[in-house]
């Protein structure tokens, strides 16, 4: 017991940060459905893919065989990720939203603890305030699509674990968290960037010592790990003849010296919103103050952590004219080559607590910009968290000018809708939506011919297109964004634009909607979903039914039949 008592007094920071991280989280469990849930990228995506993939039994199914019924007359199972993962484990036990904090809440620890871990071991040895600051700075970075697991937030536990193999220090934890951590991220979004900088590490540290035989090996099992997790997806992907993924068809626009400016500028003033934002101008702004005048020397730690994010940069920038001048080949199309700045957030917030460590400030007022340096970084991070502060807002009943988790997939509407064509109608037939997610039908068990899929097959794509073809040549900037992308493969309206977000008090309407009824009831379609009205149903052989609303919900949902 006196053991105990002691560890918790020389950790008194570490656990006082911890608190601070999860406290947001008592609000959020308690308002659970009630509570805000980022949209874009995320509940309007991979969320529902994890459900649909449990609800319809292929978790863990192999082969080409299996598909995801509900989605696009059928998706192959392969095009998905892998159930291996622990995120699926707490969407089989856990209820929809309670599994998403969850997830949520383990992959912000996790980000915290590998900031301290690392920080404390191997950059920031007697400053333990300057460690839990930065660890608490990271912690709450808005991770986004959080069912990625710790792809971003993992990076600096991973770090943690290759360092103590690259420096002899390591322990049989070391190999758990390598082996562990294809488990609880997604191959996609970390093995293509994060390899690079370890191997770049690895090269640097042989130069002067050791061939470093763990480290080497440890980047190995990592990567076969991670091809055992996904090779379901590996191997319809890029082996399965008879799928040719739509990716294959990706453009992109020709660049241009000012894009090349335009995101050079970006980039030294935030990171991408997907790794997590982070306004890096102090960062920056302390950084050439420190080389300039506070004699902070350029090298070791410091030059290769601000050489890597110059290197990501620079990358970032230049990478449109390689994708542009390599689209003979479809690797380079189908592939997302930029994510090099998944990374970006942790190296930035990393550089910071060394230049602070390094400065070692003796002087009050080297000591109080410290301070103000980094309650600015984390009181920003946490503004930038928008799961975080709606919910506290919601918690106190202030307005948060979006639906809530509950009211955006509408289960009472789309109950009503159920019983109204009868269950057994409902699961024969395919719905498409307009001005609304298709993913929240899926959600509700309705089989959609649109969707928002990050793989899907190409044959299936230009199906599709027919259904919407009249409408997207009335738009430029639609019609490039489905054929050039595609990914969210949706009714689209030139009315509407790329809006999916109407609420039942908008007074917009469709006055002119181009759709090919014939070839949407040739693909099994029947019925169409729409969150505002369509005027001119009749002319494109359409028959209204009914609407759905109710003072709480957030939609009201007009319901269209095919007439051909």
């Amino acid at each position: 017991m006196r053991k105990l008592s002691s560890f918790f007094r020389q950790n008194v920071l570490f656990f006082g940060g911890l608190f601070i991280l999860v406290t947001p989280y008592f609000f959020w469990y308690s308002l659970a459905g009630e509570s805000y849930v980022l949209i874009h990228d995320n509940i309007d995506s991979e969320f529902v893919y994890i459900k649909n993939i449990i609800e319809e039994g292929v978790t863990l199914s192999f082969g080409s065989e299996p598909i995801i019924e509900r989605v696009m007359n059928g998706l192959p199972r392969g095009l998905l990720r892998s159930g291996l993962n622990f995120t699926f484990l707490l969407f089989a036990l856990l209820s929809p939203i309670i599994a998403y904090i969850t997830n949520h809440l383990f992959v912000h620890i996790i980000g915290f603890v590998g900031m301290y871990l690392l920080l404390k071991r191997f950059f920031v040895k007697n400053n333990d305030w300057l460690v839990v600051l930065i660890s608490l700075c990271f912690g709450f970075l808005s991770y986004y699509q959080i069912q990625y697991g710790i792809s971003i937030s993992g990076q600096p536990i991973l770090l943690f674990a290759f360092l103590n193999l690259l420096y002899k220090k390591q322990k049989w934890y070391d190999w758990c968290i390598i082996v562990l951590f294809p488990f609880f991220s997604f191959l996609i979004v970390t093995l293509p960037f994060f390899v690079p900088f370890l191997l770049l590490l690895g090269l640097i540290y042989t130069k002067k010592n050791s061939f470093p035989r763990n480290f080497f090996l440890g980047i190995l099992i990592l990567c076969l790990v991670n091809l055992l997790v996904e090779i379901q997806l590996i191997y319809t992907t890029f082996f399965q003849s008879d799928i040719i993924s739509h990716r294959t068809e990706w453009q992109v626009l020709k660049p241009s010296f000012n894009n090349v400016l335009d995101t050079a500028k970006t980039y030294f003033s935030a990171t991408h919103y997907h790794s997590g934002l982070l306004d890096v101008r102090p960062i920056l702004a302390l950084f050439l103050i420190a080389i300039l005048f506070s004699k902070l020397k350029f090298k070791g730690e410091v030059k290769f952590v601000f050489c890597s994010i110059l290197f990501i940069i620079i990358w970032v920038c230049l990478n449109p004219y390689l994708v542009y001048f390599l689209n003979d080949f479809s690797i380079f199309r189908s592939f997302n080559s930029l994510r090099f700045y998944f990374i970006l957030p942790f190296l930035w917030l990393l550089l910071l607590a060394l230049i602070l460590n390094k400065l070692n400030a003796k002087s009050s007022i080297k000591k109080l910009i410290g301070v103000l340096l980094l309650t600015f970084c984390l009181f920003n991070i946490i503004d930038n968290n928008k799961e975080y502060t709606n919910n506290i807002k919601s918690y106190f009943g202030l307005e948060i000018g979006g639906p809530n988790f509950n009211e955006f997939y509408a289960e009472d509407l789309f109950e009503e809708i159920s019983t109204f064509l009868g269950r057994e109608e409902v699961a024969k037939h395919n719905f498409l939506n307009l001005g609304i997610y298709p993913n929240i039908a899926q959600y509700n068990g309705f089989k959609t011919l649109d969707s928002y899929q990050n793989n899907y097959q190409l044959s299936y794509k230009h199906q599709f297109e027919k259904i919407i073809k009249e409408e997207l040549y009335k738009n430029d900037k639609i019609k490039m964004y489905f054929i050039n992308w595609g990914s969210r493969c949706y009714l689209f309206s030139s009315e509407l634009g790329r809006k999916y977000l109407f609420s039942k008090k908008t007074n917009t309407v469709v006055k002119n909607l181009d759709l090919d009824a014939k070839v949407f009831k040739e693909m099994n379609g029947k019925y169409l979903i729409s969150s505002v009205p369509i005027m001119n149903y009749e002319e494109i052989n359409f028959k209204f039914l009914k609407s759905f609303s109710n003072s709480n919900s957030y939609w009201k949902l007009y319901l269209y039949k095919v007439d051909i």
